[in-house]
């Protein structure tokens, strides 16, 4: 397969490199990733302002690598509208993300975002993440996901997108593998306030995980069970189940 490969952690991140050499041993790679790191840019792209693009490989290079000085999503966008417009991928694949994007994270992940941004030109997309990277941990989780490319895109054909989260430690295989809804992934502590060396305020956005269980087995609620969480997403927000509920508000005026 012909396999674009972004992220939102940037070109140089170790995650990407890593997948990167795996994948091109058994697929044509071509990388197009962010110059510096992107995180929590959701879908965002670049219109005030040009981006510019250079590549960083050779003539033949198996993976082709560019970076884009913008956005995941602008990186896609550029590669599937311009760069690969007659080269089409089989493919899209974001990450590997250096931190979880569960749940409702997913709204703020520059890592799904890209794989969303492939989806809405109609190609196959896997957003990946990773609890915490380690060298280690790499060498468990990349092979396999490998495997689970050829499964689920190779093999069979699958059309979506499928968000993909993997614990820091702990067995790696299928029989970890458990498809979940979408969670809500609650935060405390949010705001964290500081002083400058004047004595003026300033604020960092964090926060601290909660991982509650919900009606439903969620991503957020059962990962830390052990689990190689797989939800499957798509870019429409539409909320069907409230339409007749805002048309009788509507019929009622």
């Amino acid at each position: 397969m012909h396999i674009l490969l972004t992220n939102d952690d940037g070109l140089w991140a170790p995650a990407i490199q890593g997948l990167a050499q795996e994948l091109a041993k058994h697929h044509r790679v071509t990388m197009v990733a962010p110059k510096v790191e992107q995180s929590a840019k959701s879908s965002a792209l670049t219109v005030q302002v040009p981006i510019r693009a250079k590549e960083m490989s050779e003539e033949g290079d198996n993976p082709r690598m560019l970076f884009v000085e913008g956005t995941p999503v602008d990186c896609v966008k550029f590669s599937l509208s311009y760069l690969l417009k007659n080269d089409r991928p089989d493919l899209v694949v974001s990450g590997i993300n250096h931190g979880f994007n569960l749940g409702s994270d997913a709204v703020y992940s520059g890592t799904v975002g890209a794989a969303l941004e492939g989806l809405m030109y109609g190609i196959p997309s896997l957003a990946l993440s990773l609890e915490k990277y380690s060298a280690k941990r790499m060498e468990e989780v990349v092979p396999f996901i490998v495997n689970f490319i050829k499964v689920m895109y190779e093999e069979g054909k699958y059309q979506g997108l499928l968000n993909v989260n993997f614990l820091k430690e702990g067995p790696v295989g299928w029989d970890q593998v458990k498809v979940f809804h979408q969670g809500f992934q609650e935060y405390t502590n949010v705001i964290d306030v500081r002083q400058d060396a004047k004595g003026r305020e300033y604020y960092w956005i964090v926060g601290d995980q909660g991982f509650h269980k919900e009606d439903k087995p969620t991503d957020v609620g059962h990962i830390k069970e052990g689990y190689i969480s797989v939800v499957p997403l798509t870019w429409k927000q539409e909320d069907t189940a409230q339409i007749p509920v805002v048309e009788q508000l509507i019929a009622n005026k």
